[in-house]
């Protein structure tokens, strides 16, 4: 008698992964649930692939990046010049067969590419689109040039690490890019369970610095938590 086997939570689901190094963490979790998860990456390769750590046997190889090799698991890659309209034209048709869009870029990017959501979700009305920012699309300070760090100490992370008595420390993970990015694969999952009572997709705004302030919770003190400034 043989087993029974469990299908996987996202079982036929396919994403289209445009994510930055501010995101990469979305697209592996997608994977590990199931998903088909492809991977466009310009010509010569995403910037994931050449962050460090590296394998100390490594000798150059394109392949060497432990980072990419835990952040880029369970992705196909398929290389694509967005910059080419004719690029972006085979981008499009990709994404018309896709359930879930995932993009990382600075707010305004995909429009100036013509691969916003208002340009695309006609062409696929249950499209999960999700944008992941440093402090979301709109608002006063979501053009606002930020790093990894920037949005950590935002969000109240850095006040918590390093000794009282001495300025803060930075780690050497990036936390608000793996915090935003595991968001917003759930927020993801949540959309794909509403569509299928709605039959319809939609926009996702993940912040990664909202993201940072709910995962401490109360243990930052933030302002916007405890009422006050303590």
């Amino acid at each position: 008698m043989s087993a029974m086997t469990t299908p996987s939570a996202l079982a036929g689901i396919r994403v289209v992964d445009l994510a930055t190094t501010r995101a990469e963490l979305t697209g592996r979790v997608l994977a590990d649930l199931g998903a088909e998860v492809i991977k466009i990456e310009p010509p010569g390769g995403c910037e994931a692939r050449t962050l460090p750590p590296f394998r100390d046997d490594s000798n150059d190889s394109p392949e060497a990046s432990l980072y990419w090799a835990s952040v880029g698991l369970g992705k196909r890659s398929v290389v694509l010049d967005v910059d080419r309209p004719a690029d972006r034209d085979a981008l499009k048709t990709l994404i018309d067969g896709a359930d879930v869009l995932v993009e990382s870029f600075d707010p305004g990017t995909m429009t100036r590419y013509g691969l916003d959501y208002a340009t695309l979700a006609p062409r696929n009305p249950g499209l999960v689109y999700a944008s992941i920012t440093p402090l979301g699309q709109t608002g006063p300070a979501a053009r606002t040039p930020a790093i990894d760090l920037t949005i950590e100490a935002a969000g109240g992370l850095v006040g918590l690490q390093g000794d009282g008595d001495r300025p803060p420390l930075a780690i050497g993970l990036p936390q608000a890019s793996f915090h935003g990015g595991v968001q917003a694969a759930a927020d993801i999952v949540i959309a794909l369970y509403e569509r299928n009572h709605s039959g319809y997709g939609q926009h996702l705004d993940v912040s990664m610095q909202a993201a940072m302030v709910w995962t401490l919770m109360n243990a930052t003190g933030y302002p916007a938590n405890t009422g006050g400034n303590p």
